[in-house]
């Protein structure tokens, strides 16, 4: 039986338990000096590396502007960035970037505009791996611009990122080759996508896709819409994290699971039973920044209370469980 204390090593890098702090995107903060990122992102990831989580994945962070060093990738935040993957190194946390390439209609896209979004795309994670971190996570799912590549349904394109899963996973696959040989050979490169694309044998295919192009690890959450599915008897998760469930048993690469893991009970449920390699824990480490001491120790959590709508959508501050922001 697995533990959730249990060691996993990808690419040669140790991640010392099985808890994830997926990304999430602080929309009360502020950078500093007309930065985007600042000191309060840096103390957020910072106290959720103190409080034990093993992987970390930074928020959603544009590609766009990485080639010019512009958005997202000015001086500030680069700075701010730097900070935040040295001090959860400092806790033997490993921390990865998730980038996204907006909301665009891909089907509009010329060739062109995808060529120069790849040169971001390639971009962005050797500039990752400059400021530390060890790898970066695209962000394939909830119907984002890549999203709209990878579903078979959305995608009409007639060249070369249209068609079959090959061509429609090609906006990453066609790049990682340079990504590889620009950055250190320990850094990771991992995919968030869903299952259904828009049924469950596209989304298996892709996942089976991107392992055989050499991606690292699979984050498995939802693609254009949440599934709504029922899940087998005695599953204590929700539909989106048997997802990741099934997608872990039809390939060979670790598999991250996620959405409303909030309980010790959850995470036990998940890695104990081999369901998954990670259990992703969002709003229970947005309430709890020890979530994974505390579980792993044995300790109370200071449990998310579920709120229909997070507060920390608005301000951290109000959330009801949450004591550190």
């Amino acid at each position: 039986m697995t533990e959730i204390t249990d060691e996993l090593v990808i690419r040669g890098n140790h991640i010392k338990n099985r808890i994830v702090m997926p990304p999430m995107v602080t929309f009360s903060f502020h950078g500093d000096n007309g930065s985007y990122y600042g000191k309060q992102h840096i103390e957020h990831y910072t106290k959720r590396a103190k409080g034990g989580a093993g992987f970390i994945i930074v928020q959603a962070t544009s590609v766009f502007g990485a080639v010019d060093s512009t958005g997202m990738w000015s001086a500030g935040d680069i700075l701010a960035l730097k900070q935040i993957a040295s001090n959860c190194h400092g806790y033997n946390a490993i921390v990865m970037m998730q980038l996204h390439c907006g909301n665009l209609d891909i089907n509009e896209l010329s060739v062109e505009d995808v060529h120069s979004m790849q040169r971001n795309m390639k971009q962005a994670a050797i500039r990752a791996c400059e400021m530390g971190f060890d790898g970066v996570e695209y962000h394939f799912a909830h119907g984002y611009t890549l999203c709209k590549f990878l579903d078979a349904s959305y995608n009409h394109r007639t060249d070369q990122y249209g068609g079959d899963v090959l061509n429609r996973s090609r906006v990453l696959t066609q790049v990682l080759p340079e990504i590889r040989n620009n950055t250190r050979k320990n850094f990771i490169v991992s995919v968030r996508m869903g299952e259904y694309l828009p049924e469950s044998r596209d989304g298996i295919e892709a996942a089976k896709t991107f392992e055989k192009a050499g991606i690292d690890l699979l984050h498995i959450s939802f693609g254009m819409q949440p599934p709504t599915n029922p899940v087998p008897d005695g599953f204590i998760c929700s539909p989106i994290t048997y997802s990741g469930c099934k997608i872990k048993k039809e390939v060979k690469i670790p598999v991250i699971a996620v959405n409303e893991i909030r309980t010790e009970e959850q995470v036990r449920f998940l890695i104990e039973n081999d369901y998954v390699d990670f259990a992703a824990v969002g709003r229970g480490m947005l309430a709890d920044p020890d979530f994974a001491n505390h579980v792993i120790n044995g300790e109370p959590v200071n449990t998310c209370l579920g709120c229909e709508r997070c507060f920390w959508f608005t301000d951290s501050t109000f959330c009801p469980a949450g004591k550190d922001e």
